[in-house]
C-alpha cells in the first residue's frame, strides 16, 4: 500500500512538471540583408579582336557586395588579370632575329618572354532568385554593370637590353584601356551556421579599348583605333560574412 502511494505521487508531480515546459518553437526561415566580401578565382578565354592579342588568362577577383533582405544584390569590385599566353607574335619584330630571339648589349642573344597583364573595376547590381535554395538567403544570381577594363604586354628578359628599357617598353607592350561592360549569372550559397559561404557561375566582360601609347614601335605608326575586347570564363570565389548572427539562423525541431 506504502509503494502505490509513492508511486501515484511521483505520477503526479512528473506529469505537473510537464505541463510547464515550454517547447520551443521553430524559426521561421527568412531573407535579411547581408555585406559580404568576396575573393575569387576565373579561368578566362579571350574574345573577338583581343584574341589578336591574347589567349587564355588567369582572373583573381575581390568585391565588396550586398544582398538585401528583399533579395537585391549591389556592389563594387576589382579583377588582376595575367597569363603567358600571348597570339601576336610580331610584337619585337623589329629587335628581333629570325629566331625571334634579341640581341643583348654584350652581342649575345637572349629571349624575351612575353605576358598579359591586365586589370578591371566595375560597379554592379542585380537579383536573387531563390529557387533549389536551402534557405532563402541562398539561390541564382545575375548581376551587371559599367566599369573599365585595361590590358598590356608584360616583357621579361635576364640579360641588359637597350632598346628595351622601361621607356622603351613603353613603345611595344599595346597597354590599352577603356569602357567595359561585366556580367555574371551563378548561384550563391549561404549556410545557416555561417561556415561555408560561397558562389559560383559564368563571367563575361565586354570592353571598348584605346591604345593609351603615343606610338606604336612595331607597326610604326600611331595607334587610334577602338577595339572590342571580350572575356569569359567560369568563376568561383570565397564569401566572408559581414552582418552580425541573426536569430532566425537557429532552427529547433
Amino acid at each position: 500500500m506504502k509503494n502505490l502511494f509513492f508511486s501515484v505521487l511521483f505520477l503526479f508531480s512528473f506529469f505537473s512538471q510537464a505541463q510547464f515546459v515550454e517547447e520551443k518553437p521553430a524559426r521561421k526561415d527568412t531573407a535579411y540583408t547581408i555585406p559580404m566580401v568576396t575573393v575569387s578565382y576565373a579561368y578566362q578565354w579571350a574574345g573577338q579582336e583581343l584574341t589578336d592579342r591574347f589567349g587564355s588568362n588567369h582572373n583573381i577577383g575581390a568585391s565588396f557586395m550586398v544582398k538585401t533582405k528583399n533579395k537585391w544584390i549591389y556592389g563594387l569590385k576589382g579583377n588582376f588579370i595575367w597569363g603567358e599566353n600571348v597570339t601576336d607574335q610580331n610584337i619585337l619584330k623589329g629587335i628581333s632575329t629570325s629566331t625571334d630571339e634579341v640581341i643583348d648589349d654584350n652581342g649575345l642573344l637572349t629571349e624575351v618572354y612575353l605576358g598579359e597583364r591586365g586589370s578591371s573595376f566595375f560597379l554592379f547590381g542585380g537579383k536573387m532568385i531563390s529557387v533549389l535554395a536551402p534557405n532563402k538567403n541562398s539561390g541564382f544570381i545575375f548581376y551587371g554593370g559599367p566599369g573599365i577594363l585595361q590590358h598590356k604586354i608584360s616583357m621579361k628578359f635576364k640579360d641588359e637590353l637597350a632598346s628595351l628599357t622601361d621607356e622603351h617598353k613603353k613603345g611595344y607592350d599595346r597597354f590599352s584601356m577603356g569602357f567595359a561592360i561585366n556580367g555574371f549569372a551563378g548561384y550563391l550559397f549561404l549556410s545557416k551556421n555561417r561556415l561555408l559561404n560561397f558562389f559560383g557561375g559564368f563571367d563575361y566582360t565586354v570592353g571598348w579599348t584605346k591604345s593609351l601609347r603615343k606610338y606604336n614601335y612595331a607597326t610604326q605608326q600611331h595607334d587610334n583605333n577602338t577595339y572590342t575586347n571580350s572575356l569569359f570564363g567560369i568563376r568561383v570565389g570565397w564569401i566572408i560574412r559581414l552582418n552580425k548572427r541573426q536569430s532566425q539562423e537557429y532552427y529547433y525541431d
